[in-house]
């Protein structure tokens, strides 16, 4: 089988966006500057000093442990959800990750932070899948959290871009290209748009090829 060079160097350039996306919304949502360290625990639980010495010699499972209870005292707090998830996927967990923040968006609704995590357990779910049926349907489902986390801060390009990859990945080119539109009205010279016209070129040369190969209708 042939590899499609463009894509992969298009998926490459735009792998450590998915992270980034997760970083941004941190920031807005939680009002943290930019000159600071990306410690991802961090940006999940605003830990004060006290924590983060804490965290440094507690296991990963005993956190997701002692923030498990703390969600069971304060099941409605965005905060702690968060901060589960984020725990969940870092180990590995993306499924716990995902049920997780299915029931925050119940109880949160508007948190625009929780369905970039959503999206990102859903993501690396798909990753992890060897059943192509399953694995387009997870993508679908990150692309549909992504896209939320779009509606909920419509002015952060972020999520749009994620949105247009999942999409792509769950061979869904007609959302991919409109959220890819989308990024590019808000971002027309960022840093990943030229990458991103040159997707949806490629996409769009893709199906006029396609269509030219099956020839004329028959009247």
């Amino acid at each position: 089988m042939m590899l499609d060079r463009d894509k992969i160097t298009f998926w490459t350039r735009l792998g450590a966006i998915v992270l980034a996306v997760i970083f941004v919304g941190s920031f807005v949502f939680m009002g943290v500057g930019s000159n600071v360290n990306l410690n991802l625990l961090d940006l999940l639980g605003g830990s004060s000093g006290a924590q983060e010495e804490q965290q440094q010699t507690t296991s990963s499972q005993e956190q997701i442990t002692q923030t498990q209870q703390e969600l069971e005292e304060d099941p409605e707090n965005p905060k702690i959800i968060r901060r589960l998830a984020g725990l969940y996927i870092q180990n590995g967990q993306t499924d716990e990750a995902a049920e997780v923040l299915e029931r925050g968006r119940e109880v949160a609704p508007d948190d625009p932070v929780i369905p970039l995590y959503l999206g990102q357990a859903y993501e690396r779910n798909a990753q992890a899948q060897t059943d192509e049926e399953e694995r387009t349907a997870a993508y679908e489902q990150a692309g549909d959290a992504y896209a939320t986390a779009a509606e909920l801060q419509p002015e952060k390009p972020q999520a749009y871009l994620a949105a247009g990859q999942s999409y792509e990945q769950a061979g869904d080119k007609g959302r991919a290209i409109q959220y890819w539109n989308d990024y590019l009205e808000l971002e027309p010279d960022g840093e990943q748009a030229d990458a991103v016209r040159e997707r949806i070129a490629s996409m769009l040369e893709g199906e006029e090829t396609t269509a030219g190969a099956a020839g004329p209708r028959q009247k």
